[in-house]
């Protein structure tokens, strides 16, 4: 094998090593999420499902590991964010982390600690994102399939990029909604994030 050939077959082994590496090392974040879940607030359902507010702060601290939400409404507000005030943009930041901590975190207590279930990695997509799939059962019987999309930020850090709940995509679907709501309240912003305020909501 002559020096050129060896070299390109050393260069896609390491780079291909890394790539393997470096989503594994997504998946390990997933898992210490998961992890908290079942530590943090399932192994405490009794004490959790009579403090709203206890359980609230729980969920805000696993997921302040993961989810960067000033990106995340960011991405929510589409196109609209640029036209936003910075005192818009914060009050959209507040309310949607506030509503989603609200009216999701109780779901929590409804899974089974002994089924959650991190699966091996599948074969990834060509951008930036890790798709770690994890399968919860709930207490109540059904399967939950979760799919974390994994991003590395500049502190290089892996943080939630979008989330898929048994194939609804949540990331584009708040998007949609905020789209509508604009639409629907003559392109308003304040309006729009009273009207998306509700309608998080009425999600729980």
């Amino acid at each position: 094998m002559n020096r050129v050939l060896l070299s390109v077959v050393l260069f896609v082994t390491m780079f291909t090593s890394s790539l393997s590496w470096s989503n594994e090392a997504a998946r390990e974040a997933v898992v210490g999420i998961v992890e908290s879940f079942r530590t943090d607030i399932v192994a405490d359902k009794d004490i959790l499902s009579k403090d709203p507010v206890l359980l609230e702060s729980r969920v805000d601290n696993i997921l302040n590991k993961i989810v960067d939400f000033d990106d995340f409404s960011k991405k929510i507000m589409g196109k609209y964010y640029r036209r936003a005030t910075p005192e818009q943009r914060t009050r959209f930041v507040t309310v949607t982390k506030d509503t989603l901590l609200k009216t999701y975190g109780s779901s929590l207590l409804e899974l089974d600690p002994d089924n959650i279930k991190v699966l091996p990695l599948g074969t990834q997509g060509k951008g930036k994102e890790t798709r770690v799939d994890v399968d919860f059962q709930m207490e109540a019987g059904g399967l939950l399939n979760i799919t974390f999309y994994m991003e590395q930020s500049e502190e290089e850090a892996w943080m939630l990029s979008n989330i898929i709940i048994n194939n609804i995509n949540f990331g584009l679907t708040f998007r949609k909604q905020f789209s509508v709501m604009m639409q629907q309240n003559k392109n308003d912003i304040e309006l729009a994030i009273t009207a998306w305020q509700k309608s998080l909501a009425k999600a729980s």
